[in-house]
């Protein structure tokens, strides 16, 4: 009987449409996922275990919606279709009942998981073989077994109890989101990402967040964030330590909220409470007599009359009820714990300032609220068929359009609430935190920027809830739909025109709002308002009135109100296809639109035409002068321009090649004496023949002029930005360059491959000669604007409404110039004999001083160990917070908002990345101006690990190596957390396009090798590297750097060195202490032993390290920025296991390893020992 029962179960499962439309959806996931998605480094293999188990962990959270659904569906259906009376009187038994309905449901969704990992297992096929590893069945059933099923019997179990024991949708709804709301909650705490993808946030997770995830991904998060690729493609993840914690945890809390609901559960019918009214309080009505009422069933005011009173009972059925109100305040947890997250608990610890603007761009995208809208739109829909009443309901004379008006407003109403809620979170936590510029007209913007988008989705949802004959399946069908138009690009719909109410993604900025894409979001919205308005009517034609109507007789129904409300439609449409040519023409012919493929296939194509072409001999450009027109309104600007040209090579020039980037617009060239000009418009090319060759030495003119227009239907280039406030044009990228253009050549092996090119493009020779250039350039902009750029302000005046500014450089500089204009304030000071300014918004002072000290830092640093200073200006431009945190050019350094000019550094403890980036950016005026490295491998070493190296110094003496060790922390575990989502990593001095290599490492191991060879020896390395190959000795390459440091340093030294520049090398040390013995003279004596490997790629090996011992009088959780320790000593290590033993003033309580942690360590756990 059980086994019949169970099948009937599973077979009344496996028959809902739902169900089979799950199904399919879990088998396309799984094989889109396998095929499309990305996880990591190009070597790890898509079949690997580590990808398998993302996959199915990440999965296993979509199976709450099918679980929701299914107890919604299938565990209610007996008391949703008043059968419990007939069930319950058969022979069936409490247990069974209970324990065959569970089974059905998480056999059901188990089912669907099953169905992903085939489809993952069919995607296989369709993979390029050299992406792909062994295949071993156990690399599927590991993580079905401890991943999947226990997250089913969790999420299925709860919402089993829930539907059981309150037999009401709505509270399952609740507990569905709920079981969402405390994953996100439990990933924020722990640190794991967000939906899935890599955070770059730093400090390890406590075990309580670990264990707190029921569905364990920020344990598995945790642990594998710094895997090695091999450890990937062949590691199963181990069932161990806090990831079996966790499951046994969890499992062991679903089994027990079973228990308890079977206990609960009353396997009879609720007894209906019988009112007891004492007869002598009946209170009998006053008799009425009988009279005639007109009755008018029809008209506006009566259409009017009616829409009120159904808005009134939509908006009680959707306010009114304790399952929405749990909703909602479980919105505001979910949303203040997340916003004071990322506000507070930044990479590197970055705390910022609870300011309007940035609050904003944190809870603008409102896309968790589209679930809520497809819940609360399939109840709105179908409430009157669930209970029955829709008979009596659609009896009525009122027509189809009251019906879905009101119930569209009730869930726009849904969506204002939820967006209320947003602004109210921002306020509350700028208030609590003692911010008090609250900008209301920002917050107010959100109801447009946030709740439009979403508005519009609800009359989407709405059709497609009311076109299906099943509630079930509408909200499946809807789940479908929103998941296509999110992730659209990656099944190759990229154009904004194909994907429903979706835009580029806005960005926030003081300096100018959501400025780029404004003017484009209000084409997109109002194109897609004239397509709502359609569906709008369409949805009112397909109005389901009674059950009984066929879809053909609701078609039938649909002609006729098409018919009757053509005075919409037809302005809709004629509004939608006019919004559409103009969008189209916008993006596709102002903008050269491309889709990924279609670029892709441009810059292979440029490179198999030109690519042979690569060495034609040409001039280098030795002056520029130019005249810039912003239009900061209109979103473009003009150069006009001319280049001195010189031919530096030894044989005649015949053909000048002109290159130009495909963001501009429009370009002419011109030069003195063409016999005869080439054009390529696909690839803004043009050859210049010459009448007379230019001769070795000779040199000639060359006059320039383009145009280039951002008007937000292009996206977004941050380096090539055109705003109200705030533009900033990287100038020296979109001028016209001579001969072939490297930086085109696609790098990806994979489609290198296919295009039958080379494995890896070969790169130039090193080009050890410096081409710098005299600039000179006028730049005009808007009148309340200023402009900064390379050079000295020589003056600035201003025509016609416009402000000029003329800049020109003292003495020659490398190829670049870029500019910003915005409305500035600005603040100066003078430091021996260099004026330093800092150009910034007004309001956001909060950080100028520490960014003027580190100006003053670095310049004195710089001065005395490296070379001096040659310019007698440097200036800080404030730019808009898109990417990146600063960047420097000759003299000038253009800084972002938010993490240098908004970052909250006063706490105590808290890393001031004002002065840090601030020093860093600095530091290039050597490491990249006076000293500019060759292009190629170890470019960045020169550039970018050595002003790391000059800001870590400049946090050391400024704040103490106490503090220095926080951020060395952070470097190390960035690190260590990025080499794995990337390619095989190379040596430090081969590195070309791998910024934790250069950035993190690489400021690491220059500090290691001070450490080794003491600051005056390794800064005097530095000084003769400079001195060497500064302007116009050769440029320097990465060895030049290596056999400086070599001769500078002991022979015990060399190998250390050699690892740091041309090996890939970890290290795994540890200590503890053996004994500590206090002796006669009142002195400790301690012995230690310390674990010491050197890792290199997979081998292990004996070290060769002079590493730091430290003891401290204090636990690790009491050091301070100024804490020193009662002992350190630099010992040699090169053994496996050493023992030592020292001598010490007092009792210590923690000793420690590598304690300022500027060494790679793969594991810390065992670096400090607590001396008991």
């Amino acid at each position: 009987m059980i086994a019949d029962l169970l099948k009937f179960e599973l077979k009344y499962h496996f028959g809902q449409i739902s169900f089979k439309v799950a199904a399919m959806l879990f088998l396309m996931l799984g094989y889109f996922c396998a095929v499309k998605g990305g996880f990591g480094s190009d070597e790890v293999h898509k079949n690997s275990p580590y990808v398998i188990t993302n996959i199915m962990a990440l999965l296993s959270l979509c199976s709450i919606f099918s679980a929701t659904l299914f107890s919604a569906n299938v565990v209610l259906r007996d008391s949703m279709h008043k059968m419990e009376a007939v069930v319950f009187t058969t022979s069936i038994k409490k247990l069974p009942y209970f324990g065959i309905r569970l089974s059905g449901l998480i056999i059901a969704v188990f089912s669907l998981l099953l169905l992903a990992a085939l489809g993952i297992y069919i995607g296989s096929f369709f993979i390029d073989k050299n992406r792909l590893g062994t295949f071993h069945l156990y690399y599927y059933l590991q993580p079905i077994l401890i991943f999947a099923l226990p997250n089913v019997m969790f999420s299925a179990g709860i919402l089993f109890c829930t539907a059981i024991q309150t037999k009401s949708v709505r509270a399952i709804y609740v507990v569905g989101v709920l079981l969402y709301i405390f994953y996100m909650l439990a990933s924020i705490l722990g640190d794991s990402p967000f939906l899935a993808t890599s955070a770059n946030k730093t400090g390890s997770a406590d075990i309580l967040p670990v264990l707190l995830d029921p569905f364990a991904l920020a344990s598995f998060f945790g642990e594998t964030r710094t895997w090695t690729i091999p450890q990937r493609n062949c590691q199963l993840f181990p069932f161990e330590g806090k990831f079996l914690l966790n499951r046994i945890l969890w499992t062991s809390f679903t089994s027990l909220i079973i228990v308890i609901s079977y206990r609960l559960f009353d396997f009879r019918l609720a007894q209906q409470q019988q009112l007891k009214v004492k007869a002598d309080k009946i209170a009998y009505p006053t008799l009425i007599s009988y009279r005639t009422l007109k009755v008018v069933p029809d008209g506006i005011a009566y259409h009017f009359r009616a829409f009120i009173a159904r808005l009134k009972l939509e908006l009680i059925f959707l306010f009114k009820n304790i399952p929405v109100m749990v909703m909602l305040l479980l919105w505001v947890f979910l949303f203040g714990t997340a916003l004071k997250d990322r506000l507070f608990s930044g990479a590197y610890g970055i705390h910022s300032y609870p300011a309007t603007g940035i609050i904003i761009e944190e809870i603008r995208s409102m896309k968790f609220g589209l679930i809520l809208i497809i819940f609360y739109a399939a109840e709105s829909i179908c409430r009157e068929k669930s209970v029955n009443i829709h008979s009596i309901v659609y009896s009525s004379p009122a027509p189809d359009s009251v019906f879905w008006m009101a119930k569209i407003l009730s869930l726009f109403g849904l969506v204002f609430v939820l967006v209320t809620l947003n602004i109210g979170i921002g306020i509350i936590l700028q208030l609590t935190h003692g911010y008090f510029r609250i900008e209301l007209p920002s917050y107010l913007s959100l109801y447009y920027y946030s709740a439009f988008p979403l508005l519009l989705f609800v009359v989407l949802m709405v059709f497609i809830q009311n076109l299906s004959a099943n509630k079930y399946l509408g909200m499946l069908m809807n789940l479908i739909i929103v998941f296509m138009i999110t992730y659209a690009e990656r099944f190759g719909l990229e154009h904004y025109l194909f994907r429903f109410a979706t835009v580029p993604d806005l960005q926030h900025s003081y300096f100018n709002g959501f400025g780029y894409y404004t003017h484009a979001f209000n084409w997109y919205m109002f194109y897609w308002l004239a397509f709502a308005t359609v569906v709008a009517v369409l949805t009112i034609g397909l109005w389901q009135r009674l059950v009984e109507i066929k879809i053909k007789a609701r078609f039938r129904s649909m002609g006729l109100a098409l018919k009757q409300h053509i005075w919409v439609i037809s302005p809709a449409l004629l509004i939608w296809i006019f919004c559409a040519a103009f969008i189209y023409h916008q993006t596709n012919f102002i903008g050269k639109y491309k889709n990924k493929q279609a670029l892709l296939n441009w810059r292979l194509a440029y490179e198999q035409k030109y690519k042979l072409l690569a060495n034609l001999p040409q001039p280098v450009i030795k002056a520029i002068k130019t005249n810039v027109d912003l239009y900061p309104a209109e979103g473009k600007y003009t150069v006009n321009g001319t280049y001195m040209l010189k031919n530096e090579s030894n044989e005649p020039v015949y053909k000048i090649w002109v290159s130009v980037d495909p963001a501009v617009r429009s370009f002419s060239v011109n030069i003195d004496g063409i016999k005869k000009t080439v054009r390529d418009e696909v690839f803004n090319q043009q050859f210049l023949e010459l009448k007379k060759p230019l001769q070795p030495g000779g040199e000639m003119l060359m006059k320039f002029s383009i145009e280039v227009i951002r008007n937000g239907f292009t996206p977004f280039d941050t380096e090539n930005s055109v705003v109200n406030n705030g533009t900033y044009i990287e100038l020296e990228k979109f001028v016209p360059q001579l001969g072939y253009c490297y930086h085109i050549e696609i790098k990806d092996r994979q489609e290198r491959k296919k295009a039958g090119l080379p494995e890896i493009a070969s790169k130039p020779p090193f080009k050890r000669v410096y081409q710098l250039i005299d600039f000179e350039t006028t730049i005009s902009t808007d009148i309340d604007q200023q402009v900064v750029t390379v050079g000295e302000l020589q003056h600035s005046w201003n025509i016609n409404n416009r402000k000029y500014f003329k800049y020109k450089t003292a003495a020659p500089i490398n190829f670049m110039f870029a500019l910003s204009s915005a409305k500035y304030a600005l603040r100066k000071e003078k430091h021996k004999g260099v004026d330093l300014s800092i150009y910034y918004q007004p309001g956001q002072e909060y950080n100028l001083k520490s960014m003027f000290q580190a100006l003053k830092d670095a310049l004195d640093y710089g001065n005395a160990h490296f070379a001096k200073y040659p310019a007698k200006q440097l200036t800080i431009a404030e730019i808009p917070q898109y990417k990146g945190a600063a960047t420097a050019y000759p003299g000038l350094i253009f800084s972002a908002e938010n993490i240098n000019f908004l970052g909250n550094y006063s706490e105590m403890g808290t890393i001031n990345q004002s002065y840090a980036i601030t020093a860093h950016e600095t530091a290039h005026q050597w490491w990249a101006n006076i000293l500019t490295p060759a292009d190629g491998a170890g470019y960045a070493m020169l550039t970018e690990s050595l002003a790391k190296y000059t800001e870590d110094v400049l946090i050391e003496k400024n704040f103490g190596k106490m503090y220095l060790r926080k951020y060395m922390s952070y470097d190390n575990e960035l690190y260590f957390l990025n080499r794995n989502y990337n390619k095989e990593e190379l040596p430090l001095a081969k590195t070309l396009d791998q910024p934790y290599v250069y950035y993190q490492k690489g400021g690491l191991m220059m500090y290691a090798i001070k450490e080794r060879m003491g600051e005056q020896q390794f800064n005097g390395a530095l000084h003769q590297l400079i001195e060497e190959h500064r302007y116009p000795k050769p440029k320097a390459i990465a060895a030049d750097l290596v056999s400086i440091l070599l001769k500078h340093a002991q022979p015990k030294d060399r190998n250390f060195i050699n690892d740091c520049f041309n090996d890939v090398v970890t290290y795994k040390t540890g200590v503890k202490v053996l004994n500590c013995n206090l002796l006669k003279s009142g002195k400790y004596q301690v012995d230690v032993l310390v674990d010491a490997e050197r890792l290199s790629e997979s081998s292990r090996q004996l070290p060769d390290l002079e590493i730091d011992l430290a003891c401290f009088s204090s636990l690790e959780m009491d050091w301070k920025s100024n804490t020193k320790p009662i002992y350190f000593q630099k010992v040699r290590i090169r053994k496996h296991k050493t023992t030592l033993t020292i001598i010490v003033n007092q009792k210590p309580k923690t000793i420690a390893i590598d304690p300022y942690r500027y060494l790679l360590d793969t594991d810390r756990s065992d670096n400090i020992f607590i001396v008991e």
